[in-house]
């Protein structure tokens, strides 16, 4: 019997391994993906909505508002919340909204419509470079009759098929990209594309790992030729059922303070002194990175001190984006979630009032200008005009940019962080 059992054993491994690669990789995927799934209930993110419209392809985008809600995972389902709320309400987030161009699935339902329910036809693409990584692509369709990608627009909706495709990392094989396209649109929407791009990473929380989406973009053109577009931003991840807090981070090279034993609340409006435990540098660093730096003094509130000198601040980098115009630069985000000392632990919401002065680095992104003047046809001058975008407020993350081909946020460098509340 122990003989047969080997035989069988061998001639399973056997089969397996004449599978092609890409077979067995997507495997591998779909059952990551779905471990991610199953842990996912009891999670909630703050999700920040930048709603942007345009009369058509050749304007520039305009910002029309920002809405900000908590999105939870409660058995399989998406529930929302306006933040700070006691409960999550059982109604769809648009009812909750009212008008302009609102989307959900995208935290959940999106990824296991394509990996998970068995509803797509995927076919293996290829090698390519996405997001820095060298990735592997594979390219699905699902058709309408299977499709769960139900659109609202304007009171109005209907059920659509769908293409795309979806990136994963060579190396570890975490799901990276996934990108859709509406099809088989009911005539009575009005519209004539719907695109939706899901950026993911992987989340360490205090029991476990998971794998969320962090950014979302979904764009919408109208028959008219208006085009409206929603940049979703995931921030603040945490296990609801317990004090556990999320963050897209990678396991810190520090040792940690002991498991928290009690939960401190933090009001807004203090003032944190803190100074970098480590460098980030371009050549280096990469989205996901965890961060730390150690508060320089103790924080009092009411008259009392809530926090003590040498307590961590912990997150991670949010952004790290390399722009070359108007001229070279970095966009740079960072997002601090937790403070932990010995037997304490507490949800940490801030923005960065500033540093002390370092080279070529600002708070903020604005706009800027370049005009030059040049010898044109008959002596005539041509004036070249451009602009960079101007980065979205996401709670509790504050974006920097650094002239420059590279930049480096040396070790020990003393910044100026205030609480804050969400909205």
């Amino acid at each position: 019997m122990k003989a047969l059992g080997s035989l069988i054993f061998v001639t399973a491994l056997s089969a397996q391994s004449e599978l092609p690669k890409d077979v067995i990789q997507l495997s591998q995927i779909r059952r990551e993906i779905g471990k991610s799934l199953e842990a996912l209930d009891n999670y909630t993110c703050v999700e920040t909505v930048e709603r942007e419209e345009r009369k058509n392809g050749r304007q520039r985008f305009q910002h029309v508002d920002t809405v900000n809600v908590e999105v939870a995972v409660v058995k399989d389902s998406e529930l929302y919340s306006w933040p700070g709320a006691k409960e999550f309400e059982d109604r769809d987030v648009a009812d909750m909204v009212g008008a302009g161009l609102i989307s959900t699935g995208g935290f959940r339902s999106a990824i296991k419509s394509v990996l998970i329910d068995n509803n797509s036809t995927i076919k293996f693409r290829g090698n390519e470079e996405i997001l820095g990584h060298r990735a592997i692509r594979w390219d699905y369709t699902i058709p309408l009759n299977l499709s769960g990608w139900d659109v609202q627009i304007e009171g109005r909706g209907g059920r659509v098929s769908e293409t795309g495709s979806f990136w994963a990392d060579a190396e570890t094989l975490e799901l990276l990209r996934l990108e859709t396209v509406a099809h088989d649109i009911p005539p009575d929407l009005r519209v004539t594309n719907i695109r939706e791009s899901l950026d993911y990473a992987r989340m360490r929380g205090r029991s476990q790992d998971l794998l969320l989406p962090q950014s979302i973009e979904t764009s919408v053109t109208k028959q008219n030729g208006v085009e409206s577009r929603n940049r979703i931003e995931f921030s603040h991840c945490r296990e609801f059922s317990g004090a556990a807090e999320l963050s897209f981070n990678k396991p810190a090279s520090i040792e940690r303070p002991a498991p928290p034993v009690t939960e401190l609340q933090i009001p807004a409006g203090l003032e944190i002194s803190v100074r970098m435990a480590q460098a980030i540098d371009s050549k280096t660093a990469a989205v996901g990175d965890s961060i730390r730096a150690i508060i320089e003094a103790p924080v009092r509130s009411h008259g009392a001190d809530l926090i003590p000198k040498g307590a961590l601040l912990l997150g991670r980098i949010r952004r790290l984006e390399r722009q070359l115009a108007p001229r070279p630069y970095y966009l740079v985000g960072l997002e601090f979630t937790d403070i932990e000392f010995l037997g304490h632990h507490a949800r940490f919401i801030g923005q960065m009032l500033g540093t002390v002065p370092l080279a070529g680095l600002a708070l903020g992104v604005g706009t800027y200008n370049m005009d030059r003047n040049t010898a044109g046809v008959a002596g005539n001058l041509i004036t070249t005009h451009s602009e960079t975008e101007i980065a979205f407020k996401v709670p509790g993350v504050s974006t920097f940019f650094t002239e420059g081909t590279a930049f480096h946020l040396p070790e020990g460098i003393q910044m100026t962080w205030v609480t804050t509340k969400l909205k």
